[in-house]
Order: C-alpha cells, then structure tokens, then sequence
C-alpha cells in the first residue's frame, strides 16, 4: 500500500497514479456531498466520505474507521469471489474516514425491479444471491435492495461498512439478510410469487419466523423516520420553525383567499398556491406531519402532498401547508351522489375495482385510516383516490375490527341509493384479498350499519337517511 498526507487526510491506496488527484481532492468539497465519482485510467472511481459525530464517532474513527473497514471486507469479498466494487484505498482524517472505489455504473436493484416487467426473474436472481452470502457466512446488516446494484447481469453488494463474515451463520443471521432484503417488495407478491421465491431459496420452512421479523422491521423503521420528522435530513429541509419537505422549498407562498372549513379541530384556509392546514393542537399536528413524512419515505401517493410544516410558537398556532385539489375531483359522498346514476353497470364495476384496489393496496402498506368516511376519501376526476385527515392515519396490520369499522363507516356515509349488489361487490373486493373471515365480518358490518342513520354531504348539502 501506498501512503501519503495531504491536507490532513491520511491517503493509503493501490495505485499510484491517484496521487494527482488526491492532491486536489478538496475535504470541504468531501464534507459538503458526502460522496462523489470522478475519471481515472479510462474508469470511474468513487469516494465515499464517512462523516463522525460526538465522543462515540470520535472513539470508532480511532479504534477502527469505517472508510478502512469497508475497504478491508471488499477485499475480502472479492476473496470468496462476492461480486462488490473493488477497492482501490481509503483515506483517513480527524473529523471521519474515506473509501475509494471502483465506480459500478448499475442500477439499485430496487430501481431495476420496479420498472421491470420481469419481477419474479429478478426475484429469483435475488434468492440466489442471499443463498451465496448464508454460504459464505455473510451478514451485511444493512441489505435493503438499494445496497445490490445489478450491472451487466451480475448483483454486487456495496455498503459493506457494517457487514461481518461470521464463523458461525445463526437463523437470526439468515433472516437479518433476508428480511432487510426484501421488506421493500415483500408486501407487494402474490402467493405464487412468494411461494417461488422460498423454492428458489430452498427453504421454505423460515418463512413463518421471517415475515414475524418483517413485521418488526417495518414497524421500527417507520418509528425512527417519524422521530425524525422536524430533523435535517435528506428528505426535509429544515429553517427555523419550518421544516420542507426536500425539493418543495419554494412551494407554498401565496396569500390567503378563503376559510374553507373552521372548526375546534382546525382550520383550513386556501391560499393563492396551497391549502393551509392550521392546527389548533400541538399534538395533532405534530401527528399529521409525522404521518406525511413517514408517506414520503415510503413513496407512497394516498394523501396530499405535502410541502412544508411550521411549528407553533408561543404567538401563533402551527400548520401545513400542502397542494389545492380544487377542480381536480370531490370527496367520495359527493362523487357518488353526483355520478352514481349515470353510471351504467360496466361503469360502476370499474369504480367499486379500482376503489377496492386502491384500499388494498394502502392496507398492506400498513397504512389505516382511522376515519374513513366518505368525505375523507377524495375522488380524482383523472382517476385515483387520496386521502384526507392525515393525522387519523396510523401505521400498522389491518385487524377484524378495524376493517369491520372501517367498511361500517363507509357503508354509511353514501347515499342510501348504492345498490346492495355494489355494497357487496366492493367487500368482497376488499376483504377477499385481505384473506378475513367473510362471512362473520359480513354479519358483523350489517349489523353495525343498520344501528345507524346515513349521513352524508351530498351535492345539495347534508343528508340524513334511514335504511
């Protein structure tokens, strides 16, 4: 190995020939973008800036750096003939450590599967390559699928700096791959899809102990991006009281128009640009943006976008400002009260599927509202649905009473008019793929339904029904 200082970073590297440009390698620049790629001998070369904070960062930069580390553990992957980029140096300074790589001009697994139309051959190529690392005793500890990137047919593994090579490969160690792997996708396979990719593994029996931890990851790792949500982070911005949402900075300056709905609740406004949201509670508030941040990470589009918060103070209540859907659909009981007669059978069959599709879909996101009444789904006239009321959102597995809530609350808050055949269709629709108790669930919604009036805001204003 080579060594040399400059600037402070201590430099040990293979290749000569990187001597000029780490002479004008900036560290500010370094600090700044946290990585960055650049042209040597004809290839890219990557650096990867590990930036350390408090006395816990300071001591592991001393004992072991994670630029050194994760340069040691690609040699040795490379060793057991693991695909990875290959590491050409690392570099090490007072305020953190480098790594210097090969550049691996792919694409993030995650990005490849989504645009695929080959998903369940990739999932297959997925099994196989967590089948070679419990070979090789490989437990990488961060294994989402934007840390395998797939380039000219072959998945390599990068972000290696938290990875062991065990002696002993447990069952914990094979499920922490498998579950960081593919809690991103998991929740979107059929059965059959599953099914091949345990094959594919060839071992069907961790399934059951598996998706317990998928439960438990998910669930810890929306908690942590909600802790986060009044932080700056890549995904927010963060500027005295306001927090943005990353790339809508510039969003939400126009003045106020009208009072839209006032209450004890809230406030809405509309503003020349954006709706604002003011909240009268501190907790609601801070509930309703935790909610919209969590959405954001999990690139999910089921409420409105959001653009900013700001914090309360002692002189001003807090709110959030997000996007106008005004002219762009209605609430889901006037919608209905609007178009459903003109509706011919093909027509509604199309509504109640795509409806049904969008609720499955949020359900195994984890995604529940816990007020679903007609007026707080909206309708989008270029189809699609959002919903309204973030804060009553909560992240969780959808259980027996709250769909039976859930679908009782819907059932009435549209008009009395829906046909009992439609009424049907859309619970079968949705409970089917849930996989519920159909027949007890069925009893239990009509009988709450029937323990009520019908309300709803209709096209003409509030009306009350009797079954």
């Amino acid at each position: 190995m080579n060594t040399i200082e400059i600037r402070g970073i201590k430099w040990f590297f293979k290749d000569e020939g990187l001597i000029g440009f780490l002479r004008g390698f900036s560290p500010e620049e370094g600090v700044k973008r946290g990585h960055f790629v650049f042209e040597h001998a004809g290839k890219k070369i990557f650096i990867k800036y590990f930036k350390e904070k408090g006395l816990y960062g300071l001591v592991r930069n001393r004992v072991s750096p994670r630029g050194k580390k994760e340069f040691q553990l690609a040699g040795k992957l490379i060793s057991l003939s693991i695909p990875t980029p290959e590491p050409l140096g690392y570099g090490i300074s007072d305020a953190g450590s480098y790594v210097i790589q090969e550049w691996i001009d792919g694409d993030t697994f995650v990005s490849l599967y989504e645009g695929s139309g080959q998903k369940a051959a990739l999932l297959l190529r997925l099994a196989d390559f967590l089948n070679e690392l419990k070979l090789h005793h490989i437990r990488h500890n961060d294994l989402h699928l934007n840390n395998i990137v797939a380039h000219k047919d072959r998945l390599y593994l990068v972000d290696l700096h938290k990875m062991k090579i065990k002696g002993v490969f447990s069952l914990s160690d094979e499920i922490s791959n498998l579950a960081h792997a593919i809690t991103m996708v998991y929740q979107n396979l059929n059965e059959e899809e599953k099914r091949a990719f345990f094959q594919q593994y060839g071992e069907r029996a961790i399934r059951k102990p598996l998706e317990a931890e998928l439960k438990r990851l998910r669930h810890r790792w929306i908690l942590k991006k909600m802790e986060r949500a009044f932080d700056d982070t890549s995904t927010m911005t963060k500027d005295g009281n306001y927090v943005y949402i990353a790339g809508f900075e510039g969003y939400g300056k126009g003045t106020l128009c009208s009072v839209i709905k006032e209450d004890k609740k809230v406030k809405i406004e509309r503003h020349g640009d954006h709706v604002r949201k003011i909240y009268r509670n501190k907790r609601r508030l801070n509930k309703a943006w935790k909610n919209h941040v969590a959405l954001t990470y999990l690139n999910l589009r089921v409420v409105p976008q959001a653009f900013f918060v700001k914090r309360p103070s002692l002189t001003e209540k807090g709110f959030i400002a997000m996007e106008d859907l005004a002219g762009r659909g209605e609430e889901l009981d006037r919608y209905l009260d609007r178009e459903y007669d003109r509706f011919g059978m093909h027509e509604r069959r199309i509504f109640i599927d795509t409806f049904s599709a969008f609720f499955v879909h949020a359900i195994k996101q984890w995604i529940i509202h816990g007020d679903v009444k007609a007026c707080n789904v909206f309708v989008l006239r270029n189809g699609g649905f959002i919903l309204l009321d973030v804060e009553d959102i909560v992240f969780t597995e959808m259980d027996m009473e709250s769909l039976k809530r859930m679908l009782t609350q819907l059932n009435t808050t549209v008009p009395k008019r829906i046909s009992t055949g439609d009424r049907i269709r859309f619970f079968l629709k949705l409970s089917i793929p849930l996989k519920m108790k159909n027949k007890t669930l069925f009893r239990e919604v009509v009988a709450g339904s029937l323990k009520s009036k019908i309300v709803y805001e209709g096209v003409s204003g509030l009306s009350v029904e009797q079954w």
